[in-house]
């Protein structure tokens, strides 16, 4: 695989970009820090600001670290045929980041967005109770992508030694669940996954996407003890993950593993921000594919790069 920058763009007014997603031509970000979605042109003209909660902060986009809801996880989907985007918080620190919202987008009868905060702390309160997931009743969930029959939440592990794990849910369970059709709580399979080091530092997931069958994922270095306090960036890797599925007529068993994980350069030196998520978007017709890929910049404005990639 070869990962390569075309274009580099600042977000000015977007700090803390923590998530995003192309919609129909239509880019969307999250930020960690701010209680905004953020719904943008592609010549980066800002169109909207759908405001997913109320906040106590003197400025609703620059949160401050202990009250944010770190939206961290953010995939698009459909119900009922209609476009969804669903944004889960990180869960690092309870009940503060234990938050979800659900965005239905315009459609042609309706042209604006609706936004419903979703009740799933039963759900963080199980990963967190589960010692194959944590170890230590921690969690730092990162990534959200939506694939066709299954649901996966990336789970960051850091350089303590918390693992990386990627929890797969059935799908139409989990959709029922966070539209509140079912008190059950949807449990994943859970795989642990072995990721490389950068400058001596443990890699860790922070995004993912499901495009063209494809399980894409980002992860970046952070020199940090646990999933709360932030630490010094030693850059970022794309990568992809593979998915094995056997099925005897009965059951089916599904197993995740590394597939490809490389470095990119930016001004011929390896990149050494800190990329926060990637939506992959198109695919040209030399199997080109098209991403762009949104970065955290320490309190400035965030970063969006159009990537093209080659497998």
């Amino acid at each position: 695989m070869k990962v390569s920058i075309v274009k580099k763009a600042k977000l000015e007014g977007i700090t803390a970009a923590s998530g995003v997603e192309v919609v129909d031509g239509i880019i969307y970000i999250v930020s960690d820090d701010s209680s905004c979605l953020y719904k943008i042109k592609h010549d980066l003209t800002l169109l909207e600001k759908i405001v997913l909660h109320s906040s106590m902060a003197n400025d609703p986009e620059r949160i401050p670290k202990h009250y944010k809801t770190d939206l961290e996880c953010m995939g698009q989907f459909s119900i009922n045929g209609y476009k969804h985007l669903l944004l889960l918080g990180s869960g690092s620190k309870g009940p503060q980041r234990d938050r979800g919202f659900l965005v239905k987008l315009p459609t042609n009868y309706s042209r604006r967005h609706i936004v419903w905060e979703i009740n799933i702390a039963s759900l963080y309160q199980l990963l967190r109770s589960h010692q194959e997931i944590t170890g230590n009743g921690e969690i730092n969930l990162e990534g959200l992508a939506f694939g066709n029959n299954k649901v996966y939440i990336m789970n960051r592990g850091n350089p303590s030694g918390s693992m990386n794990m990627v929890l797969s849910f059935d799908k139409a369970e989990f959709v029922e669940y966070i539209q509140g059709h079912s008190d059950g709580v949807p449990f994943p399979s859970i795989h642990a996954i072995s990721l490389p080091e950068l400058s001596g530092v443990q890699t860790g997931f922070s995004g993912a996407d499901f495009f063209d069958n494809l399980f894409w994922f980002t992860c970046s270095a952070e020199n940090t003890v646990n999933a709360y306090e932030d630490g010094e960036i030693k850059g970022s890797k794309i990568g992809l993950l593979k998915i094995h599925e056997k099925s005897n007529g009965r059951f089916s068993e599904e197993k995740i593993v590394l597939h490809e994980v490389v470095s990119f350069m930016e001004d011929g030196m390896l990149f050494q921000g800190k990329v926060e998520s990637l939506s992959v978007y198109e695919k040209d017709r030399e199997g080109t594919y098209s991403a762009l890929v949104v970065t955290d910049n320490d309190g400035g404005a965030s970063d969006l790069l159009l990537m093209d990639i080659q497998i």
